[in-house]
């Protein structure tokens, strides 16, 4: 009978501990605010002086939130028909938003790892339509994307701050902690967030659960901790546009480079571009990949402009190909680059990009469909540039950087996660930067529909330094360049690392690098000042080590002199096997070809005449990498080598490993290529630096100190009270 109540006396105790966790939560909450009150009531009771110091403060202190909380930093519509308008204030640990929703019912905006609402940070907010009061409310996404209604929190981390409605729009102003230390809430950081949004027509049910939002609903990309966006120049009167766009362009292929021949606005003297965007008209379509504008260093004699004044008229010709004149191939410098999803740039103010420094002056606009489907389509889209006579103080120029488009990049099926890097040596920075270096004013990371994690590492001596730029989810659809909130200077001598870490989970097939986005790139356009002679710096892996790292030693018919040969400089090959024709054996790249035109369009047909060249490709023909038939290792003796890369098992994680330690951290082929096409050093084989890599502490987002803070002296509670409990059950014993 004793040990009966003695074991009933246990389970009570108990019981009554973890029964009253949510009463003791609410009561050390309560404390704490009595405690403040209290503390606060007891300095103004010590004397008049005191009540009107403090009033004076809360005076100040609220007239300086309500100054900087109109002062909006940033905005961003969150959906074509600019139906909702977000607006941003980032703070220290905190960020501050504002909602101008077209509606007069509920607004919904939510913080995504992926554009769904499966496992989504949301937040509603509405204004009752009787009492006129604002409402809000911290909610999750549920188990199912489509169709289900948000689920609200059990723990409140969003501060409603204010809340309006007039006879069209529901506005709604809150703030949170980038942290708030909640499973069920994001954490805000500098990466690319899929932002999502729900509008309905009519407020909550009261006292109901929230109702499913239907179809007016839709996903947008933005960087929240990015700097404020550059405006437009101040003296807008003194700056200028410039439209190079296409005239009705016919979209029917499946990747289709587009260019055509612009001539510069007559100028007596050089002028500054100081920004540009995306022309979207209204025969925009949604197969535009990528556009850069090219600089053309032509000869200036009469009958050559005479020449070029034609090709100015011209509607444009396919870019790389057989009908494109071979004098394009001098248009080749980057002046300005959009990527999709992209609404264009405003250098700083102390920076300008050089146009017309000498007239006439020619540029190339390329363009990139890229239309799987193959659906045809009317296309009149450009970029317009912004210029003024009122020279900048610095004048800025872009820099490539990152592995060098081949076949030669090789990412494995079946990964969750794999990581190419092309390696931008010391010796070039060291060869073609002057002494004082170069400084960084913004970063357009950029690879395809299988990269996932983008950053561009920064190496001095043998230490690694913050990385310029970084983005842990990257977002194909949202290539915007990322403005540095704080220059960053690269000296001579530095090394500079574009990685990209890739996901292939559902792919059977290897992908190898190209210009498809079926393939891939990693490449960083990097704008800087003072413009220098370096246009790009990539790397590759060795031709020899690529193979020897992937088994193969000997090659029927070609030496591994040849095929390297061939691969870099596009010798001619002796013919030994008749029946295929030795000039599609390899594309001509040289060092330095992502920008060339006509490598460029060998490696496009040769992806066309690929079988099976990479994920997703279904055309017929023999792709360069087929026509390799290897001789040794007798294992794999008389197999193509296309064949033995399919065949290789990539679900054999000691292997994918391997691979991806040789041919990141291994030995890289690298290229030092100048604005006139020609090397600033030869091509050579350098291996990967060795260095103490960069450690990010101290830079994380830190957790709500007000979370931590409740959480901690509940914990500390808790424990008291079951301290309390089994003494009492000791002495009860």
């Amino acid at each position: 009978m004793k040990c009966a109540l003695q074991f009933l006396t246990w389970i009570f105790l108990l019981k009554a501990v973890r029964g009253y966790e949510d009463l003791v939560d609410e009561y050390v909450k309560h404390v704490g605010e009595m405690n403040s009150i209290s503390t606060a009531n007891q300095r103004i009771r010590n004397s008049a002086e005191a009540r009107r110091k403090f009033s004076q403060r809360f005076s100040s202190h609220r007239r300086k939130r309500e100054t900087e909380v109109s002062q909006w930093t940033h905005f961003e519509f969150l959906d074509p028909n600019k139906d909702i308008l977000l607006k941003w204030q980032p703070r220290h640990q905190e960020m501050l938003f504002r909602v101008e929703a077209r509606t007069l019912g509920y607004v919904g905006i939510g913080f995504s790892p992926n554009g769904g609402m499966q496992g989504a940070d949301i937040v509603l907010g509405w204004i009752d339509d009787r009492t006129g009061r604002a409402h809000l409310l911290d909610c999750h996404g549920g188990s199912k994307d489509q169709g289900s209604a948000p689920i609200r929190d059990e723990i409140n981390n969003y501060r409603l701050m204010a809340g309006i409605q007039n006879g069209t729009h529901t506005i709604i102003e809150f703030r949170r902690a980038l942290d708030t230390c909640d499973s069920d809430d994001y954490t805000l950081g500098s990466h690319t967030i899929r932002m999502i949004w729900a509008l309905h027509d009519k407020d909550p049910p009261t006292g109901a659960e929230m109702v499913y939002h239907g179809e007016r609903r839709g996903t947008q990309s933005i960087h929240l901790l990015s700097p404020p966006r550059i405006t437009k120049s101040d003296n807008s009167y003194q700056v200028r546009q410039w439209d190079v766009a296409l005239k009705q362009f016919e979209v029917k292929d499946d990747t289709t480079y587009w260019c055509k021949i612009f001539k510069a606005p007559s100028l007596q003297q050089k002028h500054h571009i100081v920004g540009y965007e995306p022309l979207i008209g209204g025969n925009h379509t949604s197969f535009i990949h990528h556009m850069i504008l090219h600089e053309c260093e032509i000869q200036y004699n009469v009958p050559n402009i005479k020449k070029w004044e034609e090709y100015a008229k011209d509607a444009g010709r396919p870019c790389y190909g057989p009908d494109m004149p071979n004098e394009w191939e001098i248009c080749l410098t980057p002046l300005v680059a959009w990527a999709v999803g992209s609404k264009g740039e405003n250098v700083p103010k102390h920076v300008g990009l050089p146009l017309a420094p000498k007239t006439p002056t020619y540029y190339m606009l390329e363009v990139h469909f890229d239309n799987p489907s193959m659906k045809r389509a009317v296309d009149t889209s450009g970029l317009r540039l912004h210029y003024t006579h009122k020279l900048r103080p610095n004048e800025g120029g872009f820099l490539v950087a990152g592995v060098t488009i081949s076949p030669l990049q090789l990412i494995p099926p079946q990964q969750l996660e794999y990581k190419s890097g092309g390696y931008c040596s010391m010796d070039c920075t060291r060869e073609v930067l002057p002494r004082d270096g170069v400084n960084v004013v913004s970063v357009l990371l950029h690879s395809h529909l299988a990269g996932r994690r983008l950053k561009l590492r920064h190496i001095r001596g043998d230490k690694e330094l913050a990385p310029i730029a970084q983005d842990d989810n990257y977002d194909f659809n949202y290539q915007q360049a990322r403005t540095l909130s704080h220059e960053v200077r690269i000296l001579p001598g530095d090394g500079l690392i574009t990685e990209c870490t890739y996901s292939t989970i559902n792919r059977k097939l290897p992908t190898l690098g190209g210009y498809s986005t079926r393939e891939e790139m990693c490449l960083a356009f990097v704008l800087h000042y003072p413009r220098t002679q370096l246009a790009g710096c990539y790397s590759m892996p060795p031709i020899k080590y690529f193979f020897d790292n992937l088994g193969v030693k000997e090659f029927y018919e070609k030496n591994m002199s040849l095929i390297e040969n061939m691969f870099l400089h596009g010798l001619p090959e002796t013919p030994a096997t008749p029946q295929v024709p030795s000039t599609s054996l390899f594309p001509p790249y040289k060092p330095g070809d992502e920008n060339s035109l006509e490598a460029n369009e060998k490696a496009i047909i040769a992806l066309k005449n690929a079988r099976e060249f990479t994920e997703g490709d279904t055309s017929g023909g023999l792709g360069p990498l087929d026509q390799l038939v290897i001789k040794e290792p007798l294992e794999f003796q008389n197999k193509t080598f296309m064949s033995h890369l399919q065949s290789l098992p990539y679900n054999e994680s000691l292997l994918t490993r391997r691979i991806e330690e040789y041919f990141y951290s291994g030995l890289h082929l690298t290229f030092c290529r100048k604005r006139d096409d020609t090397l600033a050093m030869a091509e050579k084989v350098e291996r990967f630096p060795n260095f103490t890599a960069y450690a990010e502490n101290g830079t994380t987002i830190q957790c709500s100190y007000r979370q931590k803070s409740y959480h901690s002296h509940s914990a500390k509670f808790h424990n008291v009270a079951r301290v309390i409990a089994l003494s009492v059950l000791a002495f009860i014993l």
